[in-house]
């Protein structure tokens, strides 16, 4: 396996490079249509050809007679950019996307002149086969000065792409929209004269008089402090971060997580002594009954239904849960919180990577030009470009309509109804750039009217998202926490990981039910050194120390 190193330090230069331009003409005899022929075509993009592979899911909406190879946005890249999208074949899922990959890598068969993965493991193989493209010089040459200025704010992007100091793929941002909060009902804290916990002690008052002093009023004791998800271990590695306990262990550790320690090297966040406390917490609550008794077999979503369906006080998750899971029909009041201090005495939760998709070209793609210039435009929206040609939308009547000059996002006023657009991207989605979604909508939800184009349509989002990033946004700075190893799973990690991991949820989850003691924790991190922790460990550190050179 090849090795990272150490990022190059990314400095924005003054401009990009234009797409080619060729003169056109004419078929005409008459030496002034010539002219006139080379002077109207002077400006046409030169044609290029970018072939991919593609998720066509149910959630991919057309109309139009459109497909994911000829509609609304593909045109607008063939006359903006001269970019023909050829798409070599579809699969339904983005696991059916990630096999086809892997066969085409195995089998020696063509890959996509450009694909993006979100596998380090699968990232590293095809690294190693020799069949991608060091990007290094194509992103000097011709990204945009303001994507590059992006990478060159948060350089560390690179670590998850960097071998033997080349960079073999371009990582996408996330926008940081799975920052946390503490979603509680206000009504039963109104009803019983409490306050929202601002410490795990407060946090233990609440969650006692919501299952003991009948917050419902039915007069039976069916009510659960507090919703939680254990099905995938006491971790921040979830797939949506909603009903996580991650808020308990405050800052100092994350299970799964590894953060820098005080001598400057990466540690394990599940072995730290902070952990032990937090699943001590956890086994009290569960015999207290503040949690669902199945919380160990119930996955993200099951464990929100019984915050959804008023049978739970409270629930720990993202900003974006008004959209989904909650809904309409939920008539009771509730609202969210600042998380509260854990164990440890400060505010934490893990967050989400700066970066989970990355772009990868084949070898022998010869269109980094194209790509740059595509990519800076559907940037746009991301960069929060009033300029920007999506500034209102992806495509006039299919996400938006305008009326007396002004986009409107109401879908039963577009013909045809409202389409996702920006799933026919190269993409699949919008590029977001980090924490600039949380600053508008944060602005709303401290009830700031919305002036830009963009402002105006993130209001069509639920209040209480606008709300829960308002409550957010004073303490995200000091409260998030990142998992800073980035670099594929190391050689330990590949042969002994799982188990270990299987070991770690197995023993967690019968602290927490009781059937084993707080102090069998202890047992367990010694076991975990010696079964390959230890290495994994040192890997990590040799990864860490070489990215920071």
């Amino acid at each position: 396996m090849k090795k990272r190193l150490k990022k190059r330090a990314w400095v924005a230069l003054a401009t990009g490079v234009a797409l080619l331009s060729v003169a056109g003409c004419s078929s005409a005899s008459n030496s002034g249509q010539d002219a006139q022929s080379d002077k109207e075509n002077a400006g046409s993009p030169k044609e290029v050809t970018i072939s991919l592979g593609r998720v066509v899911g149910s959630d991919n909406k057309f109309k139009n007679g459109e497909t994911i190879e000829d509609n609304v946005h593909t045109r607008w890249a063939k006359e903006k950019f001269g970019i023909n999208f050829k798409v070599d074949w579809t699969v339904g899922t983005a696991d059916a996307y990630n096999t086809r990959l892997r066969l085409l890598l195995n089998s020696n068969e063509k890959l996509p002149d450009v694909f993006t993965l979100n596998d380090p493991t699968m990232e590293n193989q095809m690294v190693d086969s020799g069949k991608v493209m060091d990007i290094t010089e194509a992103f000097d040459k011709y990204a945009s000065p303001r994507i590059k200025d992006l990478y060159a704010k948060y350089p560390e992007i690179w670590n998850t792409v960097t071998y033997d100091g080349k960079h073999y793929g371009l990582p996408t941002f996330n926008a940081n929209s799975s920052f946390s909060v503490l979603w509680i009902r206000k009504d039963w804290l109104d009803k019983l004269g409490l306050q929202p916990p601002k410490t795990i002690e407060d946090m233990e008052k609440v969650m006692d008089a919501f299952v003991n002093r009948d917050p419902d009023g039915n007069g039976v004791k069916d009510t659960i402090g507090l919703s939680l998800s254990l099905k995938k271990g006491v971790s921040a590695v979830k797939d949506t971060f909603m009903a996580t306990s991650d808020f308990l262990f405050g800052h100092s550790a994350i299970p799964t997580y590894w953060s820098e320690g005080a001598d400057g090297k990466l540690q394990y966040g599940s072995i730290q002594p902070t952990v032990k406390a937090g699943l001590g917490k956890l086994s009290e609550w569960m015999k207290k009954g503040y949690l669902d008794k199945d919380a160990g077999t119930m996955d993200e979503a099951k464990a929100a239904e019984s915050f959804v369906q008023g049978k739970s006080g409270m629930i720990f998750g993202p900003t974006w849960m008004p959209q989904y899971p909650f809904n309409s029909d939920m008539k009771f009041d509730y609202e969210p919180v600042p998380i509260p201090a854990g164990i440890d005495g400060t505010m934490g939760f893990g967050s989400e990577p700066q970066s989970s998709v990355r772009f990868y070209f084949n070898k022998d793609f010869k269109n980094m030009d194209a790509f740059f210039n595509y990519l800076d435009a559907i940037m746009g929206p991301g960069f929060y470009d009033p300029s920007s040609e999506f500034a209102n939308g992806w495509a006039e009547g299919y996400d938006y309509v305008m009326e007396n000059g002004e986009p409107v996002y109401d879908p039963d006023k577009i013909p045809g109804g409202w389409i996702d657009v920006k799933k026919y991207t190269i993409y699949g989605n919008d590029i977001q750039t980090p924490k600039k979604e949380l600053e508008v909508m944060a602005k709303l939800g401290r009830g700031e009217k919305p002036e830009t184009p963009y402002e105006k349509y993130f209001s069509s989002r639920p209040k209480k998202w606008a709300e829960a990033a308002a409550v957010l946004q004073p303490y995200i700075d000091q409260a998030a926490v990142y998992d800073q190893f980035t670099g594929p799973p190391t050689e330990t990690m590949a042969q002994k990981g799982e188990l270990l991991r299987k070991m770690e949820d197995e023993t967690f989850l019968k602290i927490i039910y009781g059937e084993e003691p707080v102090d069998s924790f202890d047992s367990f991190v010694a076991k975990w050194k010696s079964s390959g922790g230890d290495d994994i460990t040192k890997e990590v550190n040799e990864w860490y120390q070489e990215v920071r050179k």
